[in-house]
């Protein structure tokens, strides 16, 4: 089975307004090197559902919003604060603050906060969604790729209610 690259058919449908599942995901393409790009890449990804149980999912390193230390202006990715890392599945914990700013696509720039209740807001302080805290689900497939394995690992973050836009 393929796992295209640029496709991500798991999330919402392009400029659809939705509810969805934030998770953690290590996407590393075996064999290949572990820098970002097409073979590896591990941060936020935005999921209509988070049960990845199957490797029929169309998920790449592209669809994955990595980690870093500063997501402000136009600095893409994912921030967690404190940031510990921790074993997999679940990579980072806890998530008192969890930023992610998508720069140009959607959904954009937002941030969920422990000490609001997990009230999501965006850059001007506009509440966008609700948020839960669910590390329920775990992620743990080896998909064969050509000639190769694609393995996922991760587990979800938050469930957000939300009238922000996914690409």
């Amino acid at each position: 089975m393929k796992l295209p690259i640029f496709i991500f058919v798991a999330s919402a449908v392009s400029g659809v307004i939705a509810d969805f599942w934030l998770v953690y995901l290590n996407y590393n393409k075996l064999g290949g090197p572990l820098i970002a790009g097409p073979n590896y890449a591990e941060g936020g990804a935005f999921l209509k559902s988070p049960e990845l149980n199957n490797c029929n999912v169309n998920i790449g390193p592209y669809n994955i919003w990595g980690n870093t230390d500063d997501v402000s202006g136009d600095k893409t990715g994912m921030r967690t604060v404190p940031g510990k890392t921790v074993p997999p599945p679940m990579y980072r914990d806890p998530l008192d603050i969890v930023e992610f700013n998508t720069g140009n696509q959607k959904p954009g720039h937002h941030t969920i906060y422990k000490d609001r209740n997990y009230t999501m807001v965006d850059v001007n302080g506009k509440v966008t969604g609700q948020c839960v805290l669910d590390r329920a689900y775990l992620v743990n497939l080896n998909c064969p790729w050509d000639d190769t394995t694609v393995k996922l690992i991760g587990s979800s973050m938050f469930y957000c209610v939300s009238d922000i836009e996914l690409d």
